[in-house]
């Protein structure tokens, strides 16, 4: 009985692992792989009980996950800021990111949501900032700036989901030793 309770425990870590790697792979398609991470956690903890992943735990991760989504947006609108553009072009921005990434997964599943979120952010940027100003190379300049800030973001979402799995890591040898 020892050996099927220790086999059922290898196949729920590797589940486990393979949900939260999987959440990483999820965010350089635009999408929110961080909460997949925090949704395994969620699970790990109602099935392998609260004395081997806190609670506490889960709201460290939990909170990075959102201080991840507002980075990564913020990021965007920096980016097109600093390139002097407006604060409509920062929505602009993540409005066709988010329209590029869906009609990009339309047309060419996976690799279409990474270059329509890239493409509508780039052209969303652009538009507003066309829109507003009739300037086509300052509004180039925002849309440059926009699409930089949102590559900075993606990264740095990344990084932080790498984070996350560190510190579940962490807890998981701590709490079991």
């Amino acid at each position: 009985m020892e050996i099927l309770q220790l086999i059922g425990e290898i196949f729920g870590y590797a589940a486990f692992y393979l949900a939260i790697l999987a959440g990483v792979c999820l965010i350089p398609l635009g999408l929110p792989g961080q909460f997949l991470i925090v949704i395994a956690c969620l699970i790990f903890i109602l099935v392998a009980g609260s004395q081997t992943l806190t609670w506490w735990m889960f709201g460290i991760i939990l909170f990075l996950a959102v201080f991840a989504e507002v980075l990564e947006a913020l990021a965007g609108g920096l980016g097109a800021g600093k390139a002097k553009g407006s604060k409509w072009s920062f929505f602009g921005a993540l409005a066709g990111g988010l329209a590029g990434a869906i009609l990009g997964s339309l047309v060419f599943p996976i690799i279409g949501s990474v270059l329509g979120v890239l493409a509508g952010t780039f052209l969303g940027a652009y538009a507003v900032e066309y829109w507003r100003t009739k300037a086509t190379h300052g509004s180039i300049e925002v849309a440059k700036g926009a699409l930089a800030g949102r590559i900075l973001g993606t990264v740095i979402k990344v990084v932080i989901a790498l984070a996350m799995i560190v510190l579940i890591t962490f807890s998981l040898l701590v709490g079991t030793s």
